[in-house]
């Protein structure tokens, strides 16, 4: 075993070694001067739940699941969220026991990131550098961790003359592991060509139509993906007979159609591959990766992710009921592609996405499929319900995320409707949790975290919470 492991472990140093000697900048992008840090202070935290540099969410600006991020704070923390719902705010303080969080709110028709926002605005950057002078320190930590984030601490470090932490990767590694196409050649080059399923770069329109067609006479079902989207936005599931009888101009045009109306800009390369069949299950793993010399990452969960329709949009998760020497399979695959990314430098929260899917043979097979490298639907509920449960036995939570489309619903109806279902820390131990307001532009946007001592129970916490909803 030992001559096993050493043998891995000098396969990882060299392809770390190739990967940094092919690109320095995933290192090297962590210099902002001497007044900024990767990790976390000592001081309090501003947390930052904004999406909008997430490719193709248009409605980022609109949405109001940057308060899911607010779950994390802690006694004298600050949460920045693009427009204010105060009733909801309430909610956190009187239900939650957030007595000592600030919040500050920026401009909802200002359509740029929130951390450009407030970089540019000389009275909340003096705010905040004030809060990091008295405190001898802040930490940010933003939804995803981009080279505005970093700039943001520069900016704020300098007005401070003291230290500004940023709880995630550099921006180059960021863009990197959040890229399904990079990612899955990186899952290849540590775990072999079997890692993923197959995938091919196109980059044009014509290139993107020769492969759909050439897949599709293999595959009865082919994927499209915008690479550096999420949550399912910009995946196009086609049927193999679909394709077939298509001329490869009629085929062009109908990806550049059905892209475009995701809100997709021309970028290239997009992703074209086989979507795996006989799929039984959709796991993630979630991830903690600390420093190098604070240990190696950390498996914190293995959850099965419930979706729907043809691009399998997340609405869901729970943890997993994988047999476990399933679940030590991934966590182990896992645990290896988390390794080498801390050693390219990669701090924070992360996930790895992947699929269960039974071979020709009967036998379970993993596909690894992106990999998350920022808070997300899963690790944020996660994350909140550890703190909630402090001192008590580790809760079966559940996830739920459904946007209900022309249902308008404002917060004070939600919390009524869910009545004694809602959860009371320090006084109860299972309960349901908003996780963000439901008011959204296009109808209620619904994001619940359900904890109970069973997973029986809190799947029927759930569907109650959910049936009040509906009524």
């Amino acid at each position: 075993m030992s001559v096993v492991a050493s043998s891995t472990d000098h396969a990882d140093q060299r392809h770390v070694a190739e990967l940094l000697d092919g690109e320095p900048a995933l290192l090297s992008s962590l210099d902002f001067g001497p007044y900024v840090a990767q990790g976390i202070g000592d001081g309090p935290s501003l947390i930052i739940g904004d999406q909008a540099e997430i490719a193709l969410l248009a409605s980022a600006k609109e949405t109001r699941l940057d308060y899911r991020m607010a779950l994390l704070a802690k006694s004298g923390d600050s949460v920045f969220v693009r427009r204010q719902v105060r009733d909801f705010e309430d909610y956190l303080a009187s239900n939650l026991g957030q007595k000592d969080v600030t919040y500050l709110h920026g401009r909802g028709d200002d359509a740029r990131p929130v951390t450009q926002q407030i970089r540019t605005s000389a009275k909340m950057l003096e705010r905040l550098a004030e809060r990091a002078r008295s405190s001898g320190g802040l930490t940010l930590k933003p939804y995803l961790t981009t080279g505005h984030s970093w700039r943001l601490a520069q900016s704020l470090g300098e007005a401070a003359r003291c230290c500004i932490h940023v709880c995630g990767p550099s921006p180059r590694l960021a863009r990197r592991v959040n890229d399904k196409l990079w990612f899955g050649q990186f899952a290849r080059r540590i775990l072999g060509d079997h890692a993923t399923p197959p995938t091919r770069a196109a980059y044009g329109p014509a290139a993107a139509a020769g492969l759909v067609r050439r897949i599709g006479k293999q595959s009865d079902q082919i994927i499209v993906k915008v690479p550096d989207s999420a949550g399912s936005a910009g995946n196009l599931r086609l049927e193999g007979a679909a394709v077939r009888g298509k001329s490869l101009c009629d085929l062009r045009q109908f990806l550049l159609h059905r892209l475009h109306t995701f809100g997709w800009q021309d970028t290239y390369p997009i992703l074209v591959g086989v979507w795996d069949e006989n799929v039984r299950c959709s796991p993630s793993a979630q991830i903690w990766v600390p420093h190098v010399q604070d240990g190696p990452p950390r498996i914190e969960g293995i959850f099965e992710q419930r979706v729907h329709d043809s691009g399998a949009a997340f609405v869901g998760a729970a943890r997993s009921t994988l047999p476990q020497e399933l679940q030590e399979r991934l966590s182990a695959e896992a645990s290896r592609i988390a390794g080498i990314l801390q050693r390219l430098g990669y701090f924070g929260r992360c996930s790895l996405d992947a699929v269960i899917f039974r071979g020709a043979d009967g036998a379970d097979n993993i596909h690894w499929i992106e990999c998350n490298g920022r808070w997300g639907g899963v690790s944020i509920p996660m994350a909140a319900a550890d703190t909630l449960c402090a001192n008590q036995p580790a809760p079966a939570i559940s996830v739920m995320q459904e946007l209900r489309p022309g249902r308008q619903m404002q917060t004070k109806e939600l919390l009524r409707r869910l009545g004694d279902l809602l959860f009371r820390v320090g006084h109860d131990k299972t309960g349901i949790v908003v996780m963000s307001p439901p008011e959204h532009d296009n109808g209620a946007h619904i994001n619940l975290l359900s904890l109970a001592q069973t997973q029986l129970l809190s799947d029927e916490l759930l569907n109650e919470a959910m049936r009040r909803i509906a009524d």
